[in-house]
């Protein structure tokens, strides 16, 4: 049932889906995955997918077309440009090194990756400060049926919330791939602090029903202050979207002699 699942993952895919950005044919890889990823992607309409994560042995009560495998995203065994587009819904900040993770979906995807994430905003950071959120997620594991999962690469230390930026997010890909100019889009969201309702402090949990409502409203207002957002990065088609100063050689990029003689002195 969609009234269970995260409404702004669900929404974002459909929005993405009704302006023909992503076709519902497209073949989907899903990072840090769970059964909250395949329902998600079943509900918008996506048959091609594989889910991934770290557990070596995971199933899925009813797989229907989608299909499940262990792949590390911070060490994908997947060919460059092996799915249309990858997704990591709230995972990179799992990982030892989330830029890590995000260039690795970037190098395996065709057409995009579509990130939900935390935002490192200033009221982020203050909500870290008043009690509201944690900078080690350890309801994540304190919280978790068994107890030994759910933090630090899916393991029972918990992580560290690594909060993004819209630029940094756009330094990390162009520094890895110079070659091309990718598109970058971003979506805003304001949403409870994970755990931060479960705690015993009743002081807490009511300044939290204070609180998020009001968030809500300046994160309406002023998008840069949500707690957190999910980014499409999109790649150009090959041998497209380059640099002027590049050209290609086969498949190699290469800078363009010509272009440099017009630019500087030899």
């Amino acid at each position: 049932m969609a009234s269970d699942l995260d409404l702004f993952y669900l929404n974002t895919l459909r929005q993405l889906v009704r302006e023909g950005v992503m076709d519902p044919a497209s073949s989907l890889l899903c990072v840090c995955a769970g059964e909250r990823d395949h329902r998600t992607l079943k509900e918008v309409g996506f048959p091609n997918v594989t889910l991934t994560n770290l557990e070596t042995r995971w199933e899925l009560e009813n797989p229907g077309t989608h299909k499940v495998a262990y792949a590390d995203v911070e060490d994908l065994t997947f060919p460059d440009k092996s799915f249309d587009f990858v997704i990591a819904h709230s995972g990179l900040h799992h990982c030892a090194s989330p830029h890590r993770g995000l260039l690795e979906m970037h190098r395996v995807a065709r057409k995009g990756v579509l990130v939900f994430e935390p935002r490192d905003s200033l009221v982020s950071r203050l909500g870290v400060r008043l009690g509201f959120g944690q900078d080690y997620e350890t309801a994540a594991v304190a919280l978790s049926a068994d107890r030994v999962s759910g933090g630090w690469r899916n393991g029972p230390v918990p992580n560290y919330v690594y909060r993004w930026t819209e630029r940094e997010i756009e330094k990390t890909i162009r520094s890895a791939t110079p070659w091309m100019v990718c598109g970058f889009r971003y979506f805003h969201a304001t949403r409870p602090p994970s755990g931060a309702a479960s705690r015993r402090n009743p002081w807490i949990r009511l300044g939290l029903r204070l609180a998020i409502p009001l968030a809500k409203v300046l994160g309406r207002l002023v998008s840069s202050q949500t707690n957190c957002f999910a980014f499409l990065v999109t790649q150009p088609s090959p041998g497209k979207g380059s640099p002027p100063w590049i050209r290609w050689n086969s498949s190699e990029p290469t800078l363009d002699p010509e272009w440099a003689r017009r630019q500087y002195r030899q």
